[in-house]
């Protein structure tokens, strides 16, 4: 590190330009992503490791598997995002200009964040789209939902990446920014600098409505089966609570980036460092909080979990479906009626 480095580091407030770089923040907002970031990795690894232990869980769940892969991306990329700009801090190279452009070829964190959002979104989609179908469809369920339609749709998870990608790839956009901070210039510039102002629109509105698109159509169709069966929101074995908890949990934790990123782009109010920083963090905890759904409606999980820990676990039966459980009591209720 270079004396002018060292100095730059050393001192509180550096005035960049017309921007004003507040060393102590930007070292906050870059530990706090480093930490958020290294917890959900633990959560995502554990969950990851819990499918790919056992052959039955690994089939059975194999769209939840790569919803969890895709959440391990999502949560590198916040590691990602805070030593790169910790490193910028410390080095002080944030004072040297750059385009939007070379920001995105030259820096190693802005792929994963517009990645790690998107493709849990979708994946999340593909899974109210076969559990729905499960539900409201269990003959057709039964005839195109096999093991390689599955596999097909998890397919089409990464297949998702490399079309967005390539959209962003081919933008020209050639906006020198005065400051290469974060993905240049500050946090407050992040909305500005998702290129264009459709595609940004596009990100942000995506991710966000592709969990509302999964929760409103998941929750009619609970709705619809509660009132057939009687049964309890949030019992240990409702798939369907499941795909509710996780995309309602999703749209708050998504929805305060967007709408604060989506302002700062269409010039309608102006947000500080802190609190584009906390807004911004909050989809980091989408494997946390999944990672807790995962373990509190799914037993086989858990099961699996006291497995690898060599707990003896109280799980003993597998999950019966619904039409599991119908078939059973109309047995049991026509069997009773033979005997008397």
């Amino acid at each position: 590190m270079t004396n002018r480095h060292v100095e730059f580091a050393m001192t509180d407030n550096h005035q960049m330009g017309d921007f004003q770089v507040d060393f102590g923040q930007t070292l906050f907002m870059c530990i706090l992503y480093i930490s958020i970031g290294t917890i959900s990795i633990l959560c995502s690894l554990t969950t990851i490791t819990l499918y790919l232990s056992s052959r039955d869980l690994r089939r059975k769940y194999i769209l939840y598997l790569i919803l969890d892969i895709c959440e391990l991306l999502d949560a590198v990329s916040y590691v990602f995002l805070g030593t790169g700009r910790g490193h910028q801090l410390l080095t002080g190279v944030m004072a040297v200009p750059i385009t939007v452009r070379a920001c995105f070829f030259t820096k190693y964190w802005p792929h994963s964040l517009i990645l790690g959002t998107q493709l849990p979104s979708i994946c999340t989609m593909f899974l109210s789209f076969e559990r729905i179908m499960a539900v409201a469809r269990p003959a057709v369920y039964k005839r195109v939902c096999t093991q390689n339609f599955k596999y097909i749709l998890a397919g089409m998870v990464p297949v998702w990446g490399v079309v967005s990608k390539t959209i962003v790839l081919r933008m020209r956009y050639q906006v020198l920014l005065t400051v290469n901070h974060c993905c240049c210039r500050s946090l407050r510039d992040w909305g500005r600098w998702r290129s264009s102002c459709w595609y940004a629109t596009f990100h942000f509105t995506f991710i966000v409505l592709a969990y509302v698109i999964a929760f409103v159509s998941t929750l009619v169709v609970w709705a619809t089966r509660r009132n057939l069966t009687k049964s309890k929101f949030g019992s240990q074995d409702d798939k369907l609570g499941m795909i509710l908890a996780m995309s309602g949990t999703s749209i708050i934790l998504l929805a305060s980036p967007a709408v604060v990123m989506l302002t700062i782009r269409w010039d309608i109010t102006e947000w500080g460092d802190i609190e584009v920083a906390v807004t911004y963090a909050m989809p980091g905890f989408l494997s946390v909080v999944n990672t807790i759904i995962a373990f509190r409606f799914r037993k086989e999980l858990r099961a699996q979990f006291y497995h690898l820990l060599g707990i003896k676990s109280t799980h003993k039966k597998p999950e019966q479906s619904m039409f599991t459980r119908t078939t059973l009591t109309t047995r049991r209720q026509t069997t009773v009626h033979h005997l008397s």
